[in-house]
Formats: structure tokens, C-alpha cells, sequence
């Protein structure tokens, strides 16, 4: 954790709190502090009123200036960049560095490279690209990981801790919900406008990893049901050459395939995705746009740096051939997103 620094608190009693103890008056100004820490800091002679040590039962009056000593995060101390936006290759393949600094890499993930080795997946990964780029071997002590993972099929950000401290506390951030993560999909169908959410649980899919290092009938390998919480807004529609929607997808839980399992069991298929949604549908898609993948594109992330604490939000554009695709049905993905603005939920799409 941060080393809290002190902070100096002037305030000026409003005509309101005319009257009041002073424990009162810093309890309206201050909520976060308890009535604990208010007699504590009085003892420590961290608050006073006028310059003079006063009781927390004291009355104070209109005018009066009440300071208080707080402990508060040092204010985020900007990390130097390192690289932003080259494209790179390495031996294992290439991809994309968003951002990169000392603790953290954010690359782009290309579609059809698997994140990590896997039963089928063995050699062409993401991580082995971003070890070869790190020039990191395996024999190092020292690992860099994703800190998130994405589908194989699946392009877009991808976070890397490139040390331990950095590592862990994208962990953390991302088990306490803290990093934002967005998508853009196409989906099969004219969607109705506007914003929606999704809460189905969904069961959990068995790692491939799994399968190879644990017994059959290994508590690992049995699924179990997990809440799945998505949310979206519609960007665009089309109706012809075939219907389909343009959507931003926010995930506000990680399960696996979890935005193609919602979108499928909402009746709108992720487009070329052949495990959940219409083989044929998707056959007349990939003639038409001569696509050969899913469309879909983590496009931005937004996080605290794990070192600096700096708030961070990184884009990923859409691939071109996304945006190649979209203009067969006569949308603009760049600008529906430009268009559609920042979105928060609730204040509609």
C-alpha cells in the first residue's frame, strides 16, 4: 500500500454550523472521519480552531477557521513513456504496443493468436511474442503475464505486468472490478436502440490447462455456475445486405466467452462466431466481407497505474478489417464510436 502523507484542511464555519460543537461541524465537513478519529486527532494536536487546541465539545462559531492535519495517497507521480503506438515484430509473431513504460505494457493482441499456450495452442501466443519482445527467456527468473486474457478469435488490449509488484496489483485491480474494460461487436440482427444490460449466470468452462494437469473428476475440472454481468449500447443498425447491429459491450464480470455466450443467448450472435452462433448466417457474412473472423475488438481499457497510480485510458482502434467489413453493410465504425461519445451507463445510449 501507498505511504499516506499529511495533508493541511482549512475550513471556514458556515452561518449553518454557527453554534455547533466542533465535533459536529467536522463530522458535516468531514464525514469519512469517525467521531473516534476526530477525538484522536484533537489529542495529537491535529485539529484546532484559530490556531488553538480546542475540545471536540467546544462550540464554535461563524467565521472561525477549523484545521485539520489529514492522511491522504501521495498525489500520482506521471510514469515515463516508454513507446506508445509501434507496430513490432518478434520471432514468435507480431503485435501492437499501445503503451509502454517501466511496469507496464499494453499491447494489442492480434485475432487467431491464442494468449497462452493451451492443448492446441502451443507455440503461437501472445505471451511468447511478448517474452521474445521483453527479451525475457524462460530460464529468467523473473515472468512477465497477461494480466487479462482474450478468446483466441478475439483482438484487442491486453494488459502485461512487467514486474512482480506491477503484476500483482493488476490482479487485484482486475478481481475488485477497478480496470474498465469495452468492447465492439457486431452482432447478428437489428438490435433494439438504445442501452441494455445482461445478467445471467453462466457456467464455468474448464481450462484446457486443467484438463491436462488434473484427474478426471478433479473438483478443477467440474463446472460450476458463476453471475455474469454485461452491459451495451447500440452504435448502429443495418439492414441490408443482411440485419445487424454495431454495439459497445462493457463486461462488469470476466467469465469465459462471456460477451459471445450473452449476446447468444440474447438471440444475437457475435457475427463469425461459429461456436454459439449460425453457421449459416455466418457463412453468408464471410462471402459478403470475405471477413474470416470474429468481430470482436477489446477496444478500450481504463486502469490506475500500478505504480504511479495515474489514471489511464488506453484505445485500441478498430482493425481495418473491421471497419472494412462494417462498410458492406454501410456503417462507419470509427465514426459511430466518435459519434455515439463517452458513454455512462444509465444516461442512455
Amino acid at each position: 500500500m501507498d505511504k499516506l502523507i499529511p495533508v493541511e484542511r482549512a475550513i471556514k464555519v458556515e452561518d449553518a454550523w454557527n453554534g455547533l460543537s466542533l465535533l459536529e461541524a467536522v463530522r458535516i465537513a468531514l464525514p469519512a472521519l469517525s467521531s473516534r478519529e476526530i477525538f484522536k486527532k484533537v489529542r495529537m494536536g491535529e485539529l484546532n480552531v484559530n490556531g488553538s487546541r480546542r475540545s471536540p465539545m467546544d462550540l464554535i462559531y461563524t467565521g472561525d477557521i477549523i484545521k485539520v492535519t489529514l492522511s491522504v495517497p501521495p498525489p500520482p507521480v506521471k510514469v515515463p513513456v516508454l513507446r506508445e503506438n509501434v507496430y513490432v515484430k518478434t520471432p514468435a509473431g507480431p503485435f501492437t504496443v499501445v503503451r509502454e513504460d517501466e511496469e507496464l505494457l499494453i499491447v494489442t493482441k492480434p485475432p487467431g493468436c491464442a494468449s497462452h499456450p493451451a492443448l492446441r495452442h502451443s507455440g503461437d501466443t501472445l505471451i511468447e511474442r511478448v517474452r521474445f519482445y521483453l527479451e525475457v527467456s524462460e530460464e529468467d527468473e523473473f515472468q512477465p503475464a497477461l494480466a487479462n486474457r482474450l478468446d483466441i478469435e478475439t483482438s484487442g488490449i491486453v494488459l502485461v505486468g512487467k514486474s512482480v509488484k506491477a503484476r500483482q496489483k493488476l490482479g487485484i485491480a482486475l478481481q475488485k472490478g477497478l480496470v474498465g474494460k469495452r468492447y465492439i461487436a457486431l452482432v447478428a440482427g437489428r438490435l433494439e436502440a438504445g442501452e441494455g444490460e445482461i445478467l445471467k449466470p453462466l457456467e464455468k468452462r474448464v481450462d484446457s490447462r486443467d484438463i491436462a494437469k488434473y484427474p478426471a473428476g478433479h473438483p478443477r475440472l467440474t463446472g460450476r455456475v458463476q453471475e455474469a454481468h454485461t452491459r451495451y449500447r447500440v452504435l448502429a443498425q443495418s439492414q441490408y445486405p443482411l440485419p445487424v447491429t454495431l454495439v459497445e459491450v462493457e463486461l462488469l464480470t470476466g467469465r469465459n466467452h462471456q460477451i459471445r455466450r450473452h449476446f447468444a443467448d440474447l438471440g444475437y450472435p457475435v457475427v463469425m462466431d461459429n461456436r454459439y452462433g449460425d453457421r449459416n448466417f455466418n457463412g453468408e457474412i464471410d462471402e459478403l466481407t470475405a471477413l474470416g473472423r470474429m468481430f470482436l475488438h477489446a477496444w478500450r481499457v481504463t486502469l490506475d497505474h500500478p505504480k504511479s497510480r495515474e489514471p489511464l485510458k488506453v484505445i485500441s482502434p478498430l482493425p481495418t478489417a473491421l471497419e472494412d467489413a462494417l462498410k458492406i453493410f454501410g456503417l462507419n465504425g470509427s465514426k459511430s464510436i466518435d459519434e455515439a461519445g463517452d458513454w455512462r451507463w444509465g444516461e442512455g445510449g
